[in-house]
């Protein structure tokens, strides 16, 4: 199979995970989502492409010479595949298939991408990776009209939400800060939009989603990975022309001016002012500590019981985990959640690189913002973005 191939497949695989959400597929009349239904449409037509390219892929160039473009990646891309179906095997055999799709549709689906993209050519792999910044950044544009105007573009219905939240293409508003607030520091210097608009229709588009955790970790995250740029400047200075930097000037005024009336004269700056305070979605992400304490020890190793499971509401007011471990835990027991550790972070750890901060600080967001929600026990396309950016991003970035 060409590279040409494989970038086509990859490039249906991106579109198709970032347009065809839950919600919408729901709406389509796909019980994707919501409870019944046939279990084979519970699988995302991207993660279809993906197994089957592979499988055929595998076929015909084998095992070994795949493997060797993983480079140093393969080790850990082998490790977290078996991981990952150790899981799934367990929680088949616990569980049945309830529930279980999600872990094919959220953590299978990365690695087969990483394996996808490491057959690509360096051209494929800019040109994925400028897709990627592209569709953050229109994502982010849909969330803040969503918001001025008071509508989302797909039909949902937020029963728990007491103010209005976008959803954008990414489908769940917390889904979408997550991804959102991960890739950016990978992808905002991946288009031709200046930096600075970039970040700012970023920060809005994030209050636009409700993410007070992912707001406040992504501009942290971004300082952290301007400071070394800034003190370059103060001690060397940058050779710039002047009609070059008149322009930024007066472009850094304008998106200042833009971002000040975003902000006054739209529902975005209430959505500011309302959420700086512990309301009762704050107060359902400490209470979640609470299940910790009624598991037995045998549910610590194995994971809870079904009635357990059927009793969170009770325990905590909610029938939602609002933190992945825990889910994790509950569902997997300890065993289980160090082997979806494993799966979900070995390969992005050794995607770390030191001349790439972007890459780096991308994981660490990622990091501390999932840990704020349930993203990862539920169906979500954050890990395959994450892994794909931070690989083509890592990948194409040593060769230049």
């Amino acid at each position: 199979m060409k590279s040409e191939n494989i970038f086509k497949i990859m490039l249906f695989t991106f579109l198709s995970s970032f347009i065809l959400g839950g919600y919408l597929l729901e709406n389509l009349g796909i019980k994707y989502v919501s409870e019944g239904g046939n279990p084979l449409i519970k699988i995302h037509i991207s993660t279809y492409i993906l197994m089957l390219t592979v499988v055929y892929f595998t076929f015909r160039k084998g095992i070994n010479t795949p493997l060797k473009n993983l480079k140093e990646l393969t080790n850990a891309w082998l490790a977290s595949l078996l991981s990952i179906a150790i899981v799934i095997v367990y929680g088949l055999y616990t569980s049945g298939t309830s529930g279980m799709a999600y872990l094919l549709n959220t953590m299978v689906t990365p690695l087969l991408a990483v394996y996808l993209l490491s057959q690509l050519n360096d051209n494929h792999k800019n040109k994925l990776l400028k897709l990627l910044a592209y569709l953050v950044f229109i994502n982010a544009m849909i969330a803040i009209l969503e918001f001025i105007v008071g509508k989302t573009m797909i039909a949902v219905e937020f029963s728990s939400f007491s103010h209005f939240r976008s959803t954008a293409f990414l489908g769940f508003p917390l889904n979408n800060a997550l991804i959102t607030a991960a890739l950016v520091p990978i992808l905002m210097f991946h288009t031709r939009i200046p930096a600075l608009v970039y970040f700012a229709v970023i920060v809005l588009a994030l209050f636009a989603f409700g993410g007070r955790a992912a707001t406040g970790i992504f501009i942290l995250g971004v300082c952290f990975l301007v400071t070394p740029k800034i003190r370059t400047f103060i001690a060397k200075g940058v050779y710039i022309s002047k009609l070059h930097f008149a322009i930024l000037q007066a472009l850094t005024f304008f998106v200042l001016i833009f971002t000040t009336l975003i902000i006054t004269l739209t529902p975005i700056g209430e959505r500011i002012l309302s959420k700086l305070h512990v309301d009762k979605s704050a107060e359902a992400r400490f209470n979640v500590y609470i299940l910790l304490d009624k598991l037995s020890p045998t549910e610590w190793v194995f994971g809870a019981s079904s009635s357990f499971k059927q009793n969170i509401d009770f325990y905590i007011g909610i029938n939602v985990i609002e933190n992945y471990i825990i889910g994790w835990i509950v569902n997997f027991g300890l065993i289980g959640t160090l082997l979806l550790f494993l799966s979900c972070y070995r390969v992005p750890v050794r995607l770390l690189a030191k001349n790439n901060m972007g890459v780096n600080v991308a994981l660490i967001v990622f990091l501390f913002v999932s840990v704020t929600n349930n993203a990862l026990t539920t169906k979500t396309p954050a890990l395959l973005f994450l892994f794909s950016a931070m690989y083509l991003s890592r990948s194409v970035g040593n060769r230049k």
